[in-house]
């Protein structure tokens, strides 16, 4: 259904980058989580913001492809395989599907970037998310998520064969309410205007704001531990 807050505009395009090899979980945006296969839940959610007039999915694999298709999502073009390792960051072959729809007639002048790896974020993050870059002036925005100020501040590391130091040396040993606040982006929502992306070639270059999700709504997938948390806060309905 289409949105009555953001009316349709052919420069903002949603994609979804989503290879077929994954390491650490195999078969990752094919698992089924919910009774439906992880990629499923971003097309969704992007379907119902009614943002968008098509949800677009970039894959090197026959088989999320055809996942993406059934589920209502768009894959105008496979992707070459050397944009699909899991060394390529996410924005390679959301470019690349943005210069193939800019040839074709259909340009891109706002990226909105869903990991399939985020499968909790809900149409009300995504719409604000969506809300918050449309009011501003901004190149990026991201979303992000709490995290303990003592995870960060107090990271140590090794130094040398034997030894351990504190990352940051004695400048954040401090007790957690002193600590100043910190945030991870946790790859669910992330925008860019096409230009400033191909400039920094990152999500997070100047003019950028984020917007903040909750824990249960930013598992990031990519691990058999994080499949078995996502599936519990869906039965719970806490996501």
């Amino acid at each position: 259904p289409r949105s009555t807050l953001f009316p349709y505009t052919t420069l903002f395009r949603s994609a979804i980058p989503a290879r077929g090899g994954s390491k650490r979980l195999a078969r990752k945006n094919l698992r089924n989580l919910g009774g439906v296969p992880l990629i499923a839940h971003s097309i969704d959610v992007a379907r119902k913001s009614g943002l968008f007039d098509c949800v677009y999915v970039c894959t090197e694999y026959e088989e999320i492809a055809d996942v993406a298709r059934a589920h209502g999502a768009s894959v105008p073009i496979m992707m070459p395989v050397e944009l699909c390792g899991d060394l390529v960051a996410s924005h390679v072959p959301c470019q690349h599907l943005a210069r193939h729809l800019e040839s074709e007639g259909h340009p891109i002048g706002t990226l909105v970037c869903l990991q399939p790896t985020s499968p909790l974020r809900s149409v009300d993050d995504l719409r604000a998310a969506v809300g918050k870059f449309q009011e501003s002036d901004l190149d990026f925005l991201v979303s992000v998520t709490p995290v303990d100020p003592h995870d960060f501040h107090w990271a140590v590391v090794p130094d040398g064969n034997q030894y351990w130091r504190m990352y940051f040396g004695e400048k954040y040993l401090k007790e957690r309410p002193l600590l100043p606040p910190v945030f991870r982006p946790n790859g669910s929502i992330k925008i860019a205007r096409i230009p400033a992306l191909a400039e920094v070639g990152h999500f997070f270059g100047k003019r950028m704001s984020v917007i903040e999700t909750p824990p249960e709504r930013s598992v990031h997938v990519a691990l058999e531990f994080d499949l078995k948390l996502a599936e519990l806060l869906l039965a719970e309905g806490t996501a």
